[in-house]
């Protein structure tokens, strides 16, 4: 549940199937409908209305008429935004309809002016992240010289959705409280979604979108923030100082919007204005109000758990009406101690120091910059550039607290930098296009800190890690430039939009260095350090990072979609979009024949239907379906460069041919008598998709309350899953039927006796999401707004989720992938927001 108060006098400123369906039936599938409903007019000005509409910009549409009912062609339309000073002007059509597309969000004064009737004017008629504002207007006749003044206002239920979302306005970003500092957590603010908040500056965990597990196309004012080597990753890190809303649809999108089967979210940055307006916030946590953490002993002493944050905003006008600046700042520092719990008794056995042994003293320090310049260019051309940066040190940041003395631990540091603009043309009264462009770039890696140990690295099992870390030497670079070019045309009833994106990603990255030991005992351990037995130890692991060189994909997308104002009372938008995700090169000289080559599918058409209807003046139904392509991890095909049967890690026995004398530091794997695993991509590896579908009803319940009950059913098919393909003649089998496979390799233990496990990324599994949905919203009323939604689901899969954050598991039976087959991770049946 979500709950805002505030004082009144701050202003506005700111298939369903229970069966497996078949591939086959796709393909002849054409083109569908994909709805909005315009309202019905019941005084002079209907409520205003609201749809889906543009990614980051917003709509005015309507239709003019007399006290009859009937069309009247040829009024005049103009609307002003007094914030920035954009002024439009348009007839109205054969059947009195008219539409401003892509207008700067804010509030708008909406003139309706025709000859022998009177002039209407509605003001504070407000645009939000991607909605359609619908205003439609009864002219009385009447002398020119009268004027009926109406007031706009947000209406409780919002007949031309047929998406599920919402959008967190500006109220919500400036007064709910973000302990986290993390606007990312907003996305468990909507129907249909849940999970657990992150409180550090990362993605919420295990998000339950659509039935699948963190899949979210992040963006910001509609251009790339998601990072591409996982499922379920940011980008960039952002501060809520510049953030204006936050538009997030978690099902049923219009086909303008794609590249993830699961949720948009949607970032708005804020921007300048005519009037100087700003912000300055301060945070502190005193260490002495705070709760111990839960695993300290309870004889040491409080680790410093404190909190220090400033941030700052402004923005203003340079030339009135014309150009306007804005910029933001934040200092994020963030004590996150995480307690040792290896034991005094065990460290002293081992010879660990016991300053070893004290509090992790992870420390986070962010800072966040913004900077945007609006520029009106005139009546018909407008832009708008935007630069941000981030960065974060964060010392005790990996394999700190629990059983790693603080000699296991390693630093993390991360930065970011994005440019993005915009640019908004009206080509004529009837031709708009827009077109977008950002150049994100961001990079990390983890490194030894001032106590990481010299190495090795040791592990005694159930006991403590430390002398090194096994995390350290790797790095993460990611740029992604990207465009997105749009063109709509009004046509009478009709909207077409057309359009496209394209993004490249370029990679850069390399894994952690290390040599580790694990041993079974502390006996084991000193007999190793003591000479007694150099080779007492289970296991040593030696990884030298691997040599990947930068490697390129590419992803982008057409479509075409019509918003088909077919009555008053209801209004069709049918589209089809098409997707392509270009694969890097492969290694022609790989040692495994699957690696040599990436297959790269092109059958990726997603139609997509939708419908609202407006039963009564306070009851709307709407319904969707459609399919929707998500865009593969590029983790697929990285896996496959390192991991392709050339030595970059190894792992030895004490018995194993060069195998080491503890504690000798490997500099480079060298080959040995055991084969090596291979990590690989199908060669007819398919795209994953979704067949989603939804049915809403809305109803009003007062003035200020509404209620929203919804249904959901997705269904996911070619969803990637791993699978050990290189065992085979099963040498005993456990009680539950699964078969053992010896550990040997030979021509009679594996179809590769070159290699010893094969990993293959494979597409074909499928997962089952059914939900009911519901939704209560209270409107701000005495200073207080209430949005609360409660999800009962049930999600089925048949694998375990690949390539995503929070999972890359094989199934447990390479040779009956169903065994897999129940509850998914993300199954979670109740769920109150």
């Amino acid at each position: 549940m979500m709950l805002s108060t505030w004082p009144t006098a701050i202003q506005e400123d700111g298939m369903k199937t229970s069966k497996w369906q078949r591939e086959g039936t796709l393909q002849g599938t054409r083109l569908l409908l994909f709805g909005m409903l315009l309202a019905l007019v019941s005084a002079t000005w209907c409520a205003q209305a609201f749809a889906q509409s543009d990614a980051i910009n917003g709509t005015l549409r309507g239709r003019v008429s007399d006290a009859s009912d009937a069309s009247i062609e040829g009024a005049t339309v103009t609307i002003h935004n007094s914030a920035n000073g954009l002024s439009r002007s348009m007839q109205t059509g054969l059947e009195g309809y008219y539409v401003f597309p892509n207008l700067p969000l804010g509030s708008y004064e909406v003139v309706v002016t025709k000859d022998g009737f009177a002039i209407v004017r509605a003001s504070k008629v407000l645009l939000e992240a991607g909605k359609e504002a619908v205003i439609d207007a009864h002219m009385p006749l009447a002398s020119v010289s009268t004027t009926v003044e109406v007031s706009g206002g947000a209406p409780l239920i919002e007949p031309t959705r047929v998406n599920v979302g919402r959008t967190i306005d500006t109220k919500e970003i400036e007064n709910l409280p973000l302990t986290s500092r993390n606007p990312y957590n907003f996305i468990l603010f909507q129907p249909g979604v849940s999970g657990h908040p992150n409180p550090e500056l990362g993605i919420p965990r295990t998000i339950n979108t659509n039935g699948l597990l963190d899949r979210i196309n992040y963006q910001m004012d509609g251009m790339v923030d998601s990072q591409q080597d996982r499922h379920g990753l940011r980008l960039f890190p952002i501060s809520d100082t510049y953030v204006r809303e936050v538009q997030t649809v978690s099902n049923s999108y219009a086909p303008e919007f794609g590249m993830t089967s699961g949720n948009i979210f949607n970032v708005i940055t804020n921007s300048g204005t005519n009037d100087i307006h700003g912000m300055f916030e301060y945070i502190h946590r005193w260490v002495d109000a705070s709760a111990r953490p839960i695993l300290l002993s309870p004889t040491a002493p409080k680790p410093e758990l404190k909190l220090n944050d400033y941030s700052a905003n402004a923005g203003g006008k340079l030339i009135k009406d014309k150009l306007f600046w804005f910029g933001a700042y934040e200092h994020l520092e963030r004590g996150q101690p995480a307690p040792v719990t290896i034991s005094a008794a065990n460290a002293a056995q081992i010879g660990i120091d016991p300053a070893l042994l004290a509090t992790g003293p992870g420390l986070l320090h962010g800072q966040f910059v913004d900077t945007r310049v609006d520029w009106v260019i005139n009546s018909k051309h407008s832009a708008f550039v935007r630069y941000n940066y981030f960065r974060n040190s964060f010392p005790f940041n990996t394999n700190v607290g629990g059983l790693f003395a603080l000699d296991a631990s390693s630093d993390f540091k991360d930065k970011a930098h994005v440019i993005g603009m915009q640019v908004v043309s009206a080509l004529s009264a009837n031709l708009l296009n827009e077109f977008r462009f950002s150049w994100p770039l961001r990079s990390n890696s983890h490194f030894p800190g001032a106590l990481t140990g010299p190495g090795p690295a040791v592990q005694i099992q159930g006991t403590a890690n430390f002398n090194g870390t096994v995390m350290a030497g790797d790095q993460f670079t990611e740029k992604i430039p990207n465009l997105n070019e749009n063109l709509t045309w009004i046509h009478g009833k009709h909207s077409y939009k057309w359009g496209g994106s394209w993004q490249e990603n370029v990679d850069l990255q390399k894994a952690d260095s290390f040599t580790q030991y694990t041993f079974p005992s502390i006996a084991a351990y000193l007999s190793a350090k003591s000479g007694a037995n150099p080779r007492s130890y289970s296991t040593v692991m030696v990884s030298n990072g691997g040599t990947v060189p930068s490697y390129h994909s590419v992803f982008f997308s057409l479509y075409g979609q019509d918003n088909w104002q077919f009555t008053p009372k209801l209004t069709l938008v049918y589209g089809l979009r098409y997707d392509k995700f270009v694969p890097p090169p492969a290694d022609p000289n790989a040692p495994f024949i699957d690696s040599r080559n990436f297959n790269s599918p092109g059958a990726n058409f997603a139609p997509r239907v939708g419908f609202a209807y407006r039963l009564t003046s306070k009851t709307i139904v709407r319904g969707s379906g459609g399919i929707f392509y998500e865009s593969p991890a590029t983790n697929t095909w990285f896996n496959t460069l390192l991991n392709n049967g050339n030595l970059s890690s190894v792992s030895l026995g004490p018995t194993s041919a060069g195998a080491p004398a503890y504690p000798t530091i490997l500099t480079s794997v060298a080959p040995t008598g055991t084969p090596n695993d291979v990590t690989s991509v199908a060669p007819n590896f398919r795209n994953a998709y979704t067949i989603n579908t939804s049915l809403q009803l809305s109803r009003e319940l007062s003035s200020n309350d509404s209620i929203t009950l919804g249904y959901i059913h997705t269904g996911a098919r070619n969803l990637e899953f791993l699978s050990n393909i290189n065992l085979i003649n099963p040498i005993a089998t456990l009680p539950d039927g699964r078969p053992v496979y010896s550990k040997s390799v030979s021509a009679s233990t594996r179809l590769f006796p070159q290699f010893n496990n094969i990993l293959l990324q494979q597409s074909g599994a499928r997962s089952v999401y059914d939900a009911g949905v519901i939704n209560y919203s209270h409107r701000l009323s005495a200073g207080v707004q209430v949005s609360a939604a409660y999800t009962w689901s049930h999600t089925i899969s048949d694998a375990p989720d690949v390539n995503s954050f929070e999972q890359n598991l094989p199934i447990e039976d390479p040779s009956n992938r169903l065994r897999d087959r129940g509850n998914s991770l993300v199954n979670r049946p109740n769920s109150l927001t």
